[in-house]
């Protein structure tokens, strides 16, 4: 394995990204990931597609994309190469247009494939964000009101008057309602994106920004949650804030219970 493919697996390594993450943001198979880290190239589909790929792993290591792909070249061997000698022998005037129209075909099939591979995967993308925003409100679930209170006895002196507005119980940071489950909030400090599933509910993908407002998860059981970014959100357990899940930049999956996170 050369310095092109080492680079690739150190960045993704010092990460703490795996390659089926990759590949599933991508779109990319996890054995076309590791041809590029081993420099296997005869594994890939050649041409623009492996430029395509280098193009789209170094995008979500947030690496230069340029000089990756100068680093791909370099070391496939499809750098700038000599020119041939130009031929002695003078060259038949039909075999030229014949040689020139098929370069043409050639570069239009390369043409079409290109805007062919850019329109279907435009094409996810648009897909899986609708996909994502039609899940996010089924996702964030209001807090449930609370019961009305018991109404004092009328032989109480103190009892409150028949006019007078009964307050509201609050829910205390740790409890655990006894009906409705339990409730998760999180917010994000930093760009980050979380990842859950609660009860036996699917898994929804939800990316955050500091700006955006937080996401409640309701639950009756359990919350499995994973974090892209362990360090840059706060979560809330029925109110109650926890402390800091990880380092900033690091992934981390837990599970959550009415009791609160289980160990």
């Amino acid at each position: 394995m050369g310095s092109f493919g080492q680079r690739l697996q150190r960045e993704r390594e010092m990460r703490g990204i795996t390659l089926e993450e990759i590949a599933t943001s991508t779109k990319i198979g996890t054995r076309s990931l590791r041809a590029l880290e081993e420099e296997d190239f005869d594994q890939l589909p050649g041409g623009i597609f492996n430029k395509g790929f280098v193009r789209a792993y170094a995008k979500y290591l947030g690496i230069d994309e340029e000089q990756a792909v100068a680093d791909y070249l370099l070391a496939a061997g499809e750098g700038d190469q000599p020119l041939p000698n130009p031929p002695t022998e003078k060259v038949p005037e039909y075999s030229t247009v014949r040689e020139s129209s098929r370069h043409g075909l050639w570069v239009a099939v390369a043409l079409l494939l290109l805007l062919g591979a850019g329109g279907y995967y435009g094409w996810r993308w648009y897909q899986q964000t609708r996909q994502v925003e039609a899940q996010i409100p089924a996702a964030v679930v209001a807090t449930p009101a609370p019961p009305p209170p018991t109404p004092a006895p009328a032989s109480d002196p103190a009892a409150a008057p028949a006019d007078a507005t009964p307050s509201t119980p609050e829910l205390t940071a740790g409890a655990t309602p006894a009906a409705d489950g339990f409730l998760l909030e999180i917010r994000a400090r930093k760009d980050a994106w979380i990842k859950y599933s609660a009860d036996d509910s699917p898994a929804r993908e939800v990316r955050m920004k500091p700006t955006d407002s937080a996401v409640e998860i309701h639950a009756q059981k359990r919350v499995k949650l994973t974090l892209g970014n362990a360090g840059g959100v706060e979560i809330s357990h029925n109110g109650k804030t926890l402390p800091q899940l990880g380092p900033e930049n690091k992934p981390r999956t837990v599970v959550f219970t009415p009791q609160g996170l289980e160990r």
